[in-house]
């Protein structure tokens, strides 16, 4: 009836979200409230996005619904910063529950996938950057999709601006705003 896929911040977790969403069916949420026990019928699918324990997801709310979704045969993704083991829920049968899911770990990127969706990414954006040049960006890099995003998009509004390609100085130019120096 569910499944956790938990990992850091800008480790693909939401583009496999996307993927599941293609597919399939269902609701997204990035919290749980009274009213979303409403949204529950036959057969429903949903994924719970930035799902830890707190104010977003109420314990007990996380427990009916969890309920509800698994007595009318849905079912729920669950996406996490954290591992199941290291959530604690008010309710020890919610952990045991949560904790029993099939769970999988994505761990940040290493360099190859990286560099590949450094390559991807700014081809898509129609940024053409020498091998040399998405060498230096990756050994200069945070470790994560997100950053990679956020570096391009940044690249692509700058060489617009500036009206020039991609340059050494522009790109660290660039990773200097990300990194506050």
């Amino acid at each position: 009836p569910g499944a956790i896929i938990y990992g850091p911040k800008g480790c693909g977790k939401t583009h496999l979200c996307e993927i599941f969403k293609e597919s399939i069916d269902c609701d997204y949420l990035t919290s749980l409230k009274t009213n979303s026990l409403e949204k529950v019928t036959e057969g429903k699918n949903f994924i719970l996005d930035d799902f830890v324990p707190g104010k977003n997801y109420p314990s007990e709310i996380v427990m009916h619904f969890v309920n509800q979704v698994t007595n009318k045969e849905g079912s729920i993704l669950f996406l996490s910063r954290l591992s199941p083991f290291q959530m604690n829920w008010d309710i020890s049968d919610l952990n045991s529950r949560i904790r029993s899911l099939v769970s999988s770990e994505i761990k940040s990127p290493d360099d190859i996938l990286l560099y590949s969706f450094i390559v991807k990414y700014s081809n898509e954006k129609k940024i053409f950057i020498s091998d040399k040049k998405l060498i230096y960006i990756l050994e200069r890099l945070d470790r994560s999709f997100d950053s990679v995003i956020k570096i391009v998009d940044r690249l692509d509004v700058y060489s617009l601006e500036i009206k020039k390609n991609v340059t050494y100085r522009t790109i660290k130019f660039i990773l200097n705003e990300f990194s506050g120096n």
